[in-house]
């Protein structure tokens, strides 16, 4: 829009420039020193328009050079104010329609003075109608955008109630189903703890009673985040850190060497929970493919300084002939365990989205080895 505006603006000059060298020769050297006058103000229209209107009134009244006032009158008309419009319209009607020189008006006849007057008033009001046309389209323009940024805004608002409804359905199934199973499993395992002899047994269901209870703990912080979409609630649900990775350790079933460094710089909370739900997923794999096989877990800041190292590698499972698939089937101590696969795709994701990376390889012994490098 300014390009289209600053070449229009060089064409009428070199229109005006061309206005004065056509008649250079039919008047003095006054008039003419008006006329270029009109031409100096000329380029000053969009920062002064009053003041370049009444710099170029005196080379209408030559009645040589009418393009300069013109398109003064014009970017005054495109302004903000009525009343200086309507001001600076009679200034160029008047100037238009009085001969050069003043006293002459005395012996023109009523058809002259009735030609002068029709062209001063198209003169005049042709650039006024102009410019208030600019001056709408302006504004309509504006008006046009505040519209499309109004519908933009109530359509984010829109899809952020219908983001609202939905994790409130979902909110909704996941307290009705998942807590449903989760609550029986926890309660049966309760009483087959409190029912049963056998040590190792009542072991198992005060385990398996305890994990109830945690996944039913951290499925209502959840659910309480869904239903209040509240950002600082979602940041802290389900939030673990590294104080937890021992108890981790000693509830998975499973044979785990610990080795937590001791850290110069504790790392953010993002961090921790990163580390904590590496090292979970992790031992969840081991004990669906890999049951009975033993395991090392080892968080510790990387040679830089300024990163964190989690490492958990397990070897072969016991009897074992070759080493195993990434996703095999189900074995028996993991029987009927449902596996999407999206385990380790969503720890690279959690990883990436920190600024880290995570790699999962098999070992040459058989086992499998998950590696992760998070940002401190």
């Amino acid at each position: 829009m300014r390009r289209r505006r600053s070449a229009a603006g060089r064409v009428l000059a070199a229109t005006a420039a061309a206005e004065l060298l056509a008649v250079e020769g039919l008047f003095a050297a006054l008039p003419l020193a008006v006329c270029a006058a009109a031409l100096f103000f000329l380029p000053l229209r969009r920062r002064l328009p009053l003041t370049t209107l009444c710099a170029t009134l005196p080379a209408m009244l030559t009645g040589h050079m009418w393009l300069p006032s013109m398109v003064a009158m014009l970017e005054m008309a495109s302004g903000r104010s009525r009343h200086r419009t309507a001001v600076a319209c009679a200034l160029l009607f008047a100037a238009a329609a009085c001969p050069w020189p003043v006293w002459e008006f005395a012996s023109m006849t009523r058809q002259e003075i009735l030609t002068s007057v029709e062209a001063a008033a198209l003169m005049s009001t042709g650039p006024t109608a102009l410019g208030l046309l600019v001056a709408t389209r302006g504004e309509l323009r504006a008006r046009l955008a505040e519209l499309t940024a109004t519908r933009e805004r109530e359509q984010h608002l829109e899809s952020e109630r219908a983001v609202a409804r939905e994790r409130a359905r979902l909110a909704r199934e996941m307290h009705d189903t998942i807590a449903h199973h989760v609550g029986i499993i926890a309660v049966q395992a309760g009483a087959l703890r409190a029912a049963e002899t056998d040590a190792w047994k009542r072991d198992t269901a005060e385990s398996i009673r305890r994990h109830g209870v945690q996944a039913l703990e951290e499925l209502r912080d959840m659910v309480g985040v869904l239903r209040a979409s509240d950002p600082a609630a979602a940041r802290s649900a389900g939030r673990t850190g590294l104080d937890g990775l021992r108890d981790l350790a000693d509830g998975s079933l499973l044979e785990v060497a610990l080795d937590v460094a001791e850290l110069r710089t504790a790392p953010a909370g993002e961090v921790e929970n990163a580390v904590f739900r590496i090292v979970q997923e992790s031992l969840n794999n081991v004990r669906k493919h890999a049951p009975g096989a033993r395991v090392a877990v080892r968080v510790a800041p990387g040679p830089d300084g300024c990163s964190l190292t989690v490492e958990v590698g397990n070897s072969a499972p016991p009897g074992a002939a070759r080493p195993p698939a990434p996703h095999p089937g189900p074995d028996p101590a993991g029987a009927g365990l449902p596996g999407g696969g999206y385990g380790l795709v969503g720890l690279r994701e959690r990883a990436e989205l920190l600024g880290g990376s995570l790699s999962a390889t098999r070992s040459p012994e058989g086992g499998f080895l998950v590696r992760a490098v998070l940002p401190l």
